[in-house]
């Protein structure tokens, strides 16, 4: 298919795809702030997985959600035939397409937009009508804004975000309340889980890390995680010998972000939540390993970034030809630690938390 001109005047509808997962999704939303703010009038629908709703919910780029997942229900052919049919029900005028994969190219196609952009990824460039490179090199937020910078849409903030109600940080305020963290004291929460195992900083590590935040800086530390997670967050509470608590299984991702705003520093792996707490403002501390920190380093908060980068890293995190010494194991529980001290004493010079 030839790249056809693109024509501002025909967008009022815009669809955009987005099926990965929770960090991924949000390392996408100044591409949402980008169209709105060049086509203001517009309709904006976005197309992402049902996990990662919360992560635009009152988002005001946003006028519509549509949940898409990954369960077997959602591949019959029935199902799918009638999202089709919604999808090209609406008449988009513009569809962005930042999967790129076989799935979201098929629910492309079947929208049958006006205008068609996205990535010139895994051989599905042909049905775009503006095809991007695809490139494995640069910050990732930056990536995904090339491919709507060709119709001239930008942003002065290419920082991700996430909007939350005052209801939702009161909500939050009584999670903290429950566990003796309430009445604006200061603590550190720590996210220690994340999606592929060789990503993970041992548990272990988290514990010790919590004993010496209290004993040298007086903070305690509140320990997060997604259901399923809660006792991988309990033997990190183990391993801190009082120090820290647990409200791993406790909300969703919209609470955690709540209880992430509330918090003097964030630390975690790298993965979703880290990207979370920094949409929020919160310094954080990321701990990287099998990926690298200059694609999928956190945007929007002061932060510090721990790499032990092996000769075969960035790598496929799904196995790991070092099992016995993995590149995570060698970061310290004392550099860590000085990561969080340093950081705080940065943020408390700059007259913030």
């Amino acid at each position: 298919m030839r790249e056809r001109a693109f024509d501002p005047k025909m967008v009022e509808s815009i669809l955009f795809i987005r099926l990965y997962f929770i960090g991924d999704v949000l390392m996408s939303t100044p591409v949402l702030d980008a169209l709105k703010r060049t086509f203001p009038d517009a309709k904006i629908t976005a197309l992402i997985k049902r996990r990662a709703r919360g992560v635009l919910v009152n988002n005001p780029n946003v006028d519509e959600l549509i949940e898409y997942d990954g369960v077997e229900r959602y591949h019959g052919p029935v199902w799918v035939a009638r999202l089709a049919a919604r999808l090209r029900s609406e008449r988009f005028g513009l569809a962005v397409d930042l999967t790129g994969d076989l799935r979201s190219s098929w629910l492309l196609f079947a929208a049958d937009p006006g205008f068609r952009v996205g990535f010139n990824h895994a051989g599905m460039g042909f049905l775009l009508d503006r095809r991007i490179p695809y490139r494995t090199s640069g910050h990732g937020v930056d990536h995904l804004l090339s491919a709507v910078a060709p119709i001239g849409a930008t942003t002065d903030d290419p920082s991700p975000r996430m909007w939350l109600t005052d209801g939702e940080l009161a909500d939050a305020d009584e999670f903290l309340s429950r566990v003796g963290m309430g009445g604006g004291r200061r603590f550190v929460c720590m996210a220690p889980g994340a999606n592929w195992q060789w990503r993970r900083w041992p548990a272990d590590r988290f514990g010790a890390l919590a004993r010496m935040l209290e004993e040298r800086l007086g903070l305690r530390s509140v320990v997060t995680g997604a259901s399923g997670e809660e006792a991988l967050a309990e033997r990190v509470v183990a391993g801190s010998h009082g120090a820290a608590v647990s409200l791993a299984g406790a909300g969703d991702i919209r609470n955690l972000a709540a209880i992430a705003t509330r918090a003097s520093v964030f630390v975690a792996n790298d993965s979703g939540p880290l990207h979370v707490a920094a949409s929020r403002g919160t310094p954080v501390v990321g701990l990287f390993g099998p990926n690298t920190p200059g694609v999928f380093a956190p945007r929007g908060a002061p932060s510090r970034l721990i790499w032990k980068r092996y000769p075969c890293s960035p790598c496929d995190q799904k196995t790991c030809e070092r099992e016995s010494d993995p590149c995570m194991e060698s970061i310290s529980v004392d550099e860590v630690f000085e990561a969080v001290r340093s950081l705080l004493e940065e943020v408390s010079e700059g007259g913030a938390r």
